[in-house]
Parts: structure tokens; sequence; C-alpha cells
């Protein structure tokens, strides 16, 4: 082989393998601002389920081997399951600004306390969200509006207070919203007659008042409970 082609060749492998580091470099990105994340937090009972989130070599992914996370085919994280973990803490330090392809996240059934961050706003792929039962408090911040693509929405069972956002409206494709058992009250906001995909919504136990906006008369395709 000529030198030529033998350098040629040499660049070739070097460009193809450029985008598996750049893949494992932004995965193991989002890794690290979890390990800091779960620093924050408490773990009732003793328990471990955590135990596998530890910090990875360079190259290295937590695709494999973390606990509740998922990892598309670029090695970034697309979905993080914690329900049920026993967890203990807040969402101040999640790190929103760093997991760009997260489109599921599920943090149910734990015990994280405080507000919902407004950065809750750079997860900007999310279809599936679920903070039910846990202890949340504060108002639902209208930055969720921004969550253009979320299909699904459970805030249910926390303590959650004031009105619910009229931002909420702009979740086109929401297909169902649960927001019962918490300490909402006002009106019903007249913005969820833009939720033309709705099937399923979930208000009760609630401190609710007022009369049903007409614009609900829009939601044809919600079912009855």
């Amino acid at each position: 082989m000529s030198c030529l082609n033998l350098l040629l060749l040499s660049l070739a492998l070097l460009l193809s393998s450029i985008p598996h580091f750049a893949s494992a470099s932004s995965s193991l990105e989002e890794a690290n601002a979890l390990l800091k994340w779960k620093a924050t937090l408490q773990f009732q009972n003793n328990s471990k389920p955590l135990s596998s989130w530890r910090t990875l070599p360079a190259a290295s992914t937590p695709c494999n081997s973390w606990f509740g996370v998922g990892c598309n085919h670029d090695s970034s994280i697309y979905m993080l399951n914690l329900t049920s973990s026993q967890l203990n803490g807040t969402l101040n330090q999640f790190p929103f600004s760093f997991l760009h392809n997260l489109s599921h996240l599920e943090l149910s059934v734990n015990d994280f306390f405080g507000p919902i961050p407004a950065q809750i706003r750079l997860l900007s792929k999310l279809v599936y969200l679920d903070l039910s039962g846990n202890k949340l408090s504060g108002v639902i911040p209208p930055e969720i509006g921004m969550l253009a693509s979320l299909q699904t929405l459970h805030l249910h069972q926390n303590n959650l207070n004031g009105s619910i956002p009229q931002a909420i409206g702009q979740l086109t494709f929401l297909y169902e919203l649960a927001l019962y058992g918490n300490s909402l009250e006002g009106e019903l906001p007249p913005s969820f007659g833009n939720l033309r995909n709705l099937a399923y919504l979930y208000l009760d136990d609630n401190m609710l008042s007022g009369q049903i906006p007409h614009e609900f008369g829009h939601l044809v395709n919600l079912m009855g409970n």
C-alpha cells in the first residue's frame, strides 16, 4: 500500500471514530451531572437504589450499568425512571440543562419536596413527565407550558397550591393530565379548550371553584372516568 493510501485510510478511521467519542463524551457529561444531583439526595431505610450510579471512566456511558437509565443509540440519556426508589430530596439541583434528549422522566412515589423548578422548561423533548406521589409544594410553574411535545403529565398526590396555570393550554399534544390530590384553587383555565388531544383529565380532591368554562366543549376526545 502506498504512503498516500495509508494516509487516507488512517484519516478515514480517525474521522469515523469522532462521532463515537463525541457521543461518549456527551453521555459522560450527563452522567456526571446526575452524580452531582445524587449527592444532594438522601435514601430511606438505608436503601441503596442508586448504588450503580458511580463515577465512570473516560469514553464510558451509564447506558448498560446505571439503574433506571435508558439511552438512545447515540448513548444520550432519553429515560430516567426512579419510581418507588425511596428517594428524599429536592429537584433544585436536578441537571435540567444537561439532559437535552430526555423524553421520559418518572420520579413518582418518592419523598421529593420543595417546588417544581422553572428550569423544567429546558427538558424540551419531554413526552412523559410523572412527579406524582411526592411532597412537592408551591405552584405549578407556568414554564411547564413550554414542554411542547408533552403527552402525559402526572402531578397528582402532592402538596401543590395556587391556580392551574393558563400555560398548560399550550400543551396541545397532551393526552393525559392528572392533577388530583393537591390543594389547587381558583377557576379552571379556559385555555384547556386547546387540549384537543386530551383523553383523560383528573382534577378531583382539590379546592377548585367556579363554573366549567364553555371552552371545555372543544375536548371532544375526553373519555369518561
